[in-house]
């Protein structure tokens, strides 16, 4: 079973459809549904690290050895600037890392609440694309969804960041 949330669903048959097969997963509740959803499609292996530097750095050396993409996903807030210097390294090096952060809804950002901060351009010049996926809740807004993870993950040799804003409730696997 996958997650109930539509653009967490459209976010994991994009990478599939992308050939991509690796996924260094990291802790966090967040981003439980896309991690879980990771897990849980055949056609990806996960390799879950618990420290986020660690866990971009251990997906930026798989993406060199293995000469092909490889996802690195972590929580929301801060665990996503500790992917900074990976993906620094892999914006020198022109290592296709995609970089896929979970996120709270748009209306929690700056609210005084625990990792809130503003996440779709965090890592900046260092991506060669940034999106923040919609949840859909139409067609148009499906559509946009599949738009911008096609967008992101067309791009080649390069980082990308695809930030997934998700509201509650998280842990609803009925699809």
């Amino acid at each position: 079973m996958y997650s109930s949330k539509e653009n967490v669903n459209i976010l994991t048959a994009l990478l599939v459809a992308h050939g991509i097969k690796h996924a260094v997963v990291c802790p966090g509740s967040r981003n439980a549904p896309i991690t879980h959803n990771l897990h849980e499609c055949p056609d990806i292996t996960c390799y879950p690290v618990t420290d986020e530097r660690s866990a971009g750095f251990y997906a930026l050396g798989m993406s060199q050895a293995l000469k092909q993409p490889v996802v690195v996903c972590v929580t929301s807030g801060t665990a996503l600037l500790n992917l900074a210097p990976a993906v620094a390294e892999a914006h020198y090096q022109h290592i296709p890392l995609v970089v896929v952060s979970a996120d709270r809804p748009q209306q929690w950002i700056d609210q005084l609440e625990g990792q809130t901060l503003p996440q779709p351009d965090a890592l900046g010049r260092f991506v060669k694309k940034a999106v923040s996926l919609p949840e859909p809740h139409d067609e148009e807004e499906h559509w946009y969804c599949n738009r911008l993870v096609n967008e992101a993950l067309i791009i080649g040799n390069a980082p990308v960041h695809i930030n997934v804003p998700i509201t509650e409730p998280l842990f609803d696997f009925s699809v």
